[in-house]
């Protein structure tokens, strides 16, 4: 859901009011994330700051994936379990 969002005196900080159990991100920070409707996140409290993380598909880190590793046996998945280890 987007809302209304307003630059605050930094520019690099953005006021966002929450709407019940809604929060609009600026449009701005969707797109520098490379988000686009439909997908999904991960939301969780990290030190007391609300973090905000694209969750990638198994399909689209396949293929970002493919090429990267050219003659390897490690099936790309297995390799994305040693990252988040």
């Amino acid at each position: 859901m987007f809302g209304h969002t307003m630059l605050c005196r930094d520019e690099s900080m953005i006021k966002a009011k929450l709407d019940g159990n809604m929060l609009p991100i600026p449009t701005n920070i969707i797109q520098q994330a490379g988000l686009k409707d439909g997908d999904e996140v991960e939301v969780r409290l990290e030190d007391g700051n609300v973090v905000i993380t694209p969750i990638i598909a198994n399909i689209q880190f396949k293929k970002e994936l493919r090429g990267c590793v050219e003659s390897s046996k490690i099936d790309p998945l297995e390799i994305k379990k040693i990252w988040n280890a």
